[in-house]
């Protein structure tokens, strides 16, 4: 009897310990990746801040060029003020506009599935296996059956 209860301790303390290990070992691993989890995010901040500056500056450079053009248009087809800073802004959405249609198109390209062909293939082998090795297994259970007799329930 008393050595069934220090077994039980032992199995016990054994639990406590490899709970305390693990519950350390948690521990230690998120004091490890927190400063590195904090860098990431605050790399991720500056990137994103590096992104909206510079998406800033492209717009900046873009209005720049569409002035620049309506000029163009003022001096070379003698247009008014207005109509000249409307047809070089529409010119450069217009060529916006076709560079996101030519985006959209390569992305659409990208986007052509064709399926898990080698995963279906895998999945119906195994289907085919299960289903030979259950036909055998009755085949072997009718086989050693007592009175020699076929079962109906396990034809199924």
């Amino acid at each position: 009897m008393a050595d069934q209860t220090d077994i039980a301790e032992v199995i016990k303390n054994i639990q406590a310990d490899v709970t305390a290990i693990v519950r350390g070992e948690i521990e230690l691993a998120k004091a490890e990746l927190m400063p590195q989890a904090k860098a990431a995010g605050i790399g991720a901040g500056l990137f994103t801040v590096a992104a909206v500056i510079g998406l800033t500056g492209l717009t900046v450079l873009l209005l720049g060029f569409s002035f620049w053009l309506s000029f163009g248009y003022q001096s070379w087809f003698q247009l008014d003020i207005l109509p000249s800073l409307a047809w070089g802004f529409a010119t450069i959405a217009i060529l916006f506009f076709l560079v996101a249609g030519v985006v959209a198109l390569l992305g659409k390209n990208q986007l052509k599935f064709t399926g898990a062909a080698a995963t279906a293939a895998s999945t119906e082998a195994s289907v085919a296996a299960v289903k030979g090795a259950v036909a055998a297994g009755l085949e072997d259970v009718q086989e050693l059956s007592l009175t020699g007799r076929r079962r109906p329930e396990l034809e199924a």
